[in-house]
């Protein structure tokens, strides 16, 4: 091949390069264009949408007789006396709570704050609130004398 076939054959690369680059760069551009308007639209959704409300944690009152809170691990007297005050009475009340209701009790334990997630109260509560003892022993250790 004589050298200027083979700059003939270069420009006819170095321009089928730029082309797809120039595509690949026009439907990247679309792309962002798309992702705008769909999380634009989104937002805007979100917007419009009526806010739902976290239901409380808490109870005015128990439903029933009250669980003895101080056989979870790491609430003692005092901290059960806390719960009591804010409206957490119950094993079950503990083990659903979202986890926004999570974050809502433990901001209102003050030097006790860290503890729920940090002592497993979920873990705890849900084998209590079962009933189911043995597993409750064989995942946090035996119970208590209040047992």
């Amino acid at each position: 091949m004589t050298q200027e076939t083979l700059l003939w054959i270069a420009l006819v690369v170095v321009l089928l390069l730029a082309a797809l680059l120039l595509l690949w760069n026009r439907q990247r551009k679309s792309r962002e264009v798309e992702t705008e308007i769909s999380t634009g639209e989104a937002e805007a959704a979100l917007a419009e949408a009526p806010s739902v409300e976290t239901p409380s944690p808490f109870l005015s009152a128990p439903n029933g007789e009250p669980d003895d809170l101080r056989r979870i691990k790491g609430i003692g007297p005092k901290l059960a006396t806390m719960l009591q005050e804010l409206g957490v009475f119950h094993y079950s009340q503990i083990a659903s709570w979202t986890p926004e209701q999570m974050a809502e009790v433990d901001s209102r334990l003050g030097n006790f704050s860290g503890r729920p997630e940090r002592d497993q109260w979920q873990s705890q509560a849900r084998l209590l609130a079962s009933g189911d003892v043995k597993a409750y022993e064989r995942a946090h250790g035996k119970l208590g004398p209040s047992a």
